[in-house]
């Protein structure tokens, strides 16, 4: 899309100025995205969301509204402004496009090896529950059906398992993925997969507002001081657990490993970096998370880990129908599952460390 047609975009959303430049920031996989100058020195967001993956796009930006609404009704909360389009009170224009102000003097990191960084992310993943405390879950779309419902992942898993389609046009995947399809399908593994579904269904921890998507990537840090600013991407803002949050910053952020590393011997499981994001976590978080929500903070970080991994494997079993590849990695989805495989071995032997950590931090 050249400038002529991007400035035309920008220049439909409410905001008293010019846009002058227009810069396509080379990040995220999903939505395309520009930073947009305007003449009053003042910068925005410009995004066009893929609504090949977010079909409900209204529903979407009416859950990412209202809870950034609510937020910003908190003291000292920093978070994302949609601007709506010039005389309405809608936020899209032409189906797929939206803008948001641009938080000035932040920055984002895809990794890190510092644990003060780390420290800082769990902080950024507690205060966004803490913020979002109190509002009714209940209320929001559910953008991704079953997104976080691991037996309905558990159930893809199984049906890619017993395609018949899937033996008999890639028998070798099956031969390949042996070792790993006997791991993930253990019985005592499948058995822990309904247990925070169960318990928000029977009532024992409270549904709440969640993120979904806790990733390093997500979190705005001060250019200065490195200190964190606050989450951003809204896409997956749904009801579900405060255990989700944890557990996926947890999975993205436990190793330096990158996740479809071939080489397994350099995955390592640090719990130093589980410290410093469960310190974080825990310190913003302490007067409002339940006890068995606290408990239940191990069990998270393994489900997201499991989750993906049988994502992955079910979409390697598929043939890569829904991960992006690439082609020079052979049986890229399955390296991934390999990779993934081992933090979750790893998490799997340090879950009594961790209850030790969140013990002593979330008491």
């Amino acid at each position: 899309m050249n400038k002529e047609e991007l400035t035309k975009i920008a220049q439909s959303f409410d905001i008293d100025a010019n846009p002058t430049n227009m810069t396509l920031i080379d990040i995220g996989h999903i939505n395309k995205t520009y930073l947009v100058d305007y003449d009053n020195d003042e910068k925005y967001i410009l995004q066009y969301v893929n609504t090949n993956v977010f079909p409900n796009l209204t529903e979407l930006m009416s859950n990412a509204e209202r809870v950034t609404e609510y937020m910003r009704e908190k003291e000292n909360s920093t978070t994302i402004k949609f601007i709506p389009i010039k005389g309405t009170e809608d936020y899209i224009y032409n189906k797929n496009w939206r803008m948001q102000k641009f938080i000035d003097n932040t920055k984002t990191y895809l990794a890190t090896e510092s644990l003060d960084k780390l420290y800082e992310a769990g902080k950024a993943v507690g205060s966004f529950q803490n913020e979002v405390e109190g509002f009714k879950a209940e209320s929001l779309y559910e953008i991704i059906p079953m997104f976080h419902y691991t037996p309905n992942r558990v159930k893809q898993l199984q049906e890619a398992l017993e395609s018949k389609e899937n033996k008999e046009r890639r028998p070798e995947r099956f031969a390949k993925a042996k070792k790993e399809i006997e791991f993930l399908t253990d019985k005592a593994r499948m058995a822990r997969t309904s247990m925070i579904t169960d318990k928000l269904e029977k009532g024992e921890i409270p549904l709440r507002v969640t993120h979904n998507d806790t990733k390093l990537s997500n979190i705005l840090f001060d250019t200065d001081t490195d200190k964190a600013v606050c989450l951003i991407d809204f896409d997956t803002i749904m009801p579900g657990s405060i255990v989700y949050d944890f557990g996926e910053g947890i999975r993205s952020g436990i190793t330096t490993a990158k996740e479809d590393e071939q080489d397994i011997s350099k995955v390592k499981v640090d719990m130093s970096r589980f410290e410093a994001f469960t310190k974080g976590f825990l310190e913003k978080t302490k007067n409002i998370i339940t006890k068995e929500e606290k408990e239940m903070l191990p069990l998270g970080a393994w489900m997201m880990t499991y989750e993906n991994l049988i994502r992955f494997l079910a979409d390697y079993l598929n043939g890569d129908v829904y991960f992006s590849v690439n082609p020079e990695i052979e049986d890229h989805n399955l390296v991934r599952v390999r990779a993934q495989m081992e933090i979750l071995k790893q998490i799997e032997q340090n879950e009594n460390k961790m209850k030790g950590m969140i013990k002593e931090y979330g008491s």
